[in-house]
């Protein structure tokens, strides 16, 4: 067995870069059907939501010019992205297809296929800068790495514009005597494509125009900045000029926001983002991986993009882990290749080839051991299931979200109800000394909310005694339980709660309001 498994690792079949796209599909497949729910709070709510939202004739975050009243401002997002879902899901609902599940395992599918072109084109960068066998590696690292598949079908625009960066670095590298100024023209067409995804892959894209520079290829670099000019200029510049009638607001807007907050939302140590590369793909694996990029600075034309990207991030105080997901396949794919080549050559590494092998039995195993779990993770569980189950209760007039451990409580998913046009009372601790029923009491009667999810069982009894008493009987309907990952993780931290939510019935006093 071990012998057998030793052989598929060395050994590349015939054709390897068929055999990485199916090994690389099922789970894959697997994460596209089992593995529900969102992961954060960007990749539903700014994609998903907002897209089905219009689709309903809603503007739920009030994104569209003419729904924000006299004076209009862009809000700073790409709306080429949710802009894709947005026709989806118009395309869908001609089809009779408006179920939010079967709507989200089909845009899953999708995300799942799309993802295969970073294996595939990761196999080719790889074989193209390193040998069969080396090529044949990375490519199962890409393919089966534990938590790619469950990021790869998830709406984050972090890893929907990785394809796109991917296929730009291989116009770069395809060919052995260096790129034609024709390549240089087409990798900008691809990175400017990401740039429409994710506004800051532009970090990334002045990687390759300097390198260009320093190795004195002028009509490469003027190509390569047309080509991602023409890709902004027509997507975003089109979509600005038609919502805003001007090119290029959104992305102005989204400059200014991060200037203006680039503490809003935390601030880590510069070193945070090397952490999570020393880590992400699985100690001593990652370690050997951050060793083998920073050894090796070539090709400068990858290279160096992936380094601006992570110096610039690293600098800017603002660090959220997703952040640094568009480079880390190619990050990998220059760092396991030149490690294994340092490797190979390695006196030290030749007389003690059992360590290594070791080492990739450890990893793999772990790896392994995680990637069914992460593969068929349900994640944010309870508050998508608490929203659809509500499905089955009719017209909603509004619902009051209880929590008592949060300021503001979480954000419904208001896609798995299929409802937009209702009220949504978010009562957390900053509201802990007001009057609710007076609070409630103050709204136009149709719209007093009818529903409300008690969030976490913190003092439920005592939660629900304070809403008969200032509000209205309490009838529970249901219940909304965490997933197995999500227990999982705050059994591990207690900091990520385990939001179990309880589903009420609201029947309001009969009392007028003041």
């Amino acid at each position: 067995m071990l012998k057998r498994i030793a052989q598929f690792w060395d050994v590349p079949p015939a054709n390897a870069l068929a055999a990485l796209t199916l090994i690389a599909l099922v789970p894959r497949l697997v994460a596209a059907i089992f593995s529900q729910g969102y992961f954060a709070h960007d990749d539903h709510f700014l994609i998903v939501e907002a897209a089905a939202s219009w689709v309903a004739g809603f503007d739920y975050n009030y994104w569209l010019p003419w729904n924000q009243g006299a004076d209009p401002t862009p809000s700073g997002h790409s709306f080429f992205y949710v802009g894709l879902h947005y026709l989806l899901f118009s395309a869908l609902k001609v089809l009779g297809i408006t179920d939010p599940k079967s709507t989200m395992l089909i845009v899953r599918l999708l995300h799942a296929l799309w993802s295969l072109i970073v294996v595939r084109v990761g196999h080719r960068i790889a074989l193209r800068l390193s040998n069969e066998v080396i090529a044949w590696r990375t490519g199962l690292f890409l393919a089966l790495f534990c938590f790619m598949p469950f990021l790869a079908v998830r709406n984050l625009v972090e890893v929907a514009c990785i394809p796109f960066l991917m296929l730009g670095a291989w116009q770069f590298i395809r060919r052995a005597h260096g790129p034609t100024w024709t390549d240089a023209l087409i990798a900008g067409l691809w990175i400017g494509m990401a740039m429409n995804v994710r506004f800051q892959t532009i970090f990334f894209a002045v990687g390759p125009g300097l390198a260009l520079l320093l190795q004195r290829r002028w009509l490469h670099s003027i190509t390569y900045g047309l080509g991602i000019l023409l890709p902004l200029a027509a997507i975003q510049g089109g979509i600005d000029s038609f919502l805003w009638g001007r090119p290029f607001a959104e992305l102005t807007q989204y400059v200014m926001y991060n200037l203006a907050n680039t503490t809003t939302y935390g601030v880590l140590p510069w070193y945070n983002y090397l952490l999570l590369l020393a880590g992400i793909f699985m100690p001593p694996l990652s370690l050997a991986v951050l060793f083998g990029f920073f050894r090796r600075r070539s090709p400068l034309l990858l290279w160096l993009p992936v380094l601006l990207f992570l110096a610039i991030h690293s600098y800017f105080p603002n660090k959220q882990e997703r952040f640094m997901f568009p480079i880390l396949p190619l990050f990998f794919i220059l760092g396991f290749m030149a490690w294994e080549q340092w490797r190979k050559a390695s006196a030290w590494w030749q007389k003690r080839s059992g360590l290594w092998n070791g080492v990739l039995i450890f990893v793999w195993a772990l790896n392994l051991l995680l990637l069914p779990f992460l593969c068929t993770t349900y994640s944010k569980r309870s508050r998508v299931e608490a929203l659809y189950s509500l499905r089955d209760q009719g017209r909603i007039t509004g619902i009051v979200l209880d929590d008592v451990e949060e300021d503001e409580p979480m954000m419904p998913p208001l896609f798995y109800l299929g409802q937009w046009d209702l009220e949504i009372v978010p009562w957390g601790t900053a509201m802990a000394d007001q009057h609710l029923g007076q609070w409630l009491d103050s709204m136009d009667i149709e719209r007093r909310p009818d529903i409300a999810l008690f969030i976490g069982q913190e003092n439920l009894v005592e939660r629900i005694a304070r809403m008969e008493a200032e509000y209205g009987a309490v009838e529970i309907i249901g219940r909304s339980d965490p997933g197995f990952v999500d227990r999982v993780v705050h059994w591990l931290n207690p900091v990520n709660r385990n939001e179990t939510i309880v589903l009420a019935r609201l029947r309001p006093h009969h009392r007028t309001a003041d």
